[in-house]
């Protein structure tokens, strides 16, 4: 029976992807950072160049990032997918493509699940707006928006006080669509 039910789900997915378009979202980019607080507790300090500090007085973090997303066009210029990214975390995607032929316009919306480490689980919302060059099914886009990642924080000592670690920046994206 098991067997069965598989076979029956990938024969379902062979006709379903078959009748759409598969492809995936590479992107690359450099975070420039608005700013990076501590809410919540004073117990939980964040730091960077060997400087603790905390709360809303904090500095600005930048980082690389970079991903890749397999998604399905569901209609046309509109996929919906999933991947994974920097700072590992596990994303859905909703995308959308305005071709003018051949420049293409683009909207992303990303959002999902994102570990600052083994330890510290938390979300991350992206929105992120570009322009690309097409070719075939083979586009290359330049973007920027603006990236939310938070994560709670439960400091180690016994009687200390959870709160949360923002990093707010502005992500600038180089992405690779390819279309299958």
């Amino acid at each position: 029976m098991k067997k069965f039910l598989i076979l029956a789900l990938m024969a379902t997915m062979a006709i379903t992807l078959s009748f759409g378009q598969l492809g995936t979202d590479v992107y690359v980019g450099y975070n420039l950072g608005i700013k990076t607080m501590t809410a919540g507790s004073t117990d939980v300090t964040f730091f960077q160049n060997d400087t603790e500090f905390t709360g809303a007085a904090s500095k600005s973090t930048s980082f690389i990032d970079l991903g890749l997303l397999v998604d399905y066009e569901i209609a046309d210029g509109f996929s919906i997918g999933a991947g994974v990214g920097g700072a590992v975390p596990i994303m859905i995607g909703v995308n959308y493509s305005y071709p003018l032929e051949p420049v293409m316009l683009k909207a992303d919306l990303i959002g999902g699940v994102s570990f600052l480490d083994l330890n510290h689980m938390g979300y991350m919302v992206k929105a992120k707006f570009g322009i690309g060059y097409d070719i075939g099914g083979f586009t290359v886009s330049l973007g920027a928006g603006y990236e939310l990642r938070n994560y709670t924080i439960n400091p180690t000592a016994a009687d200390g006080k959870a709160g949360t670690l923002s990093f707010n920046s502005v992500p600038i994206e180089l992405g690779i669509t390819l279309r299958f």
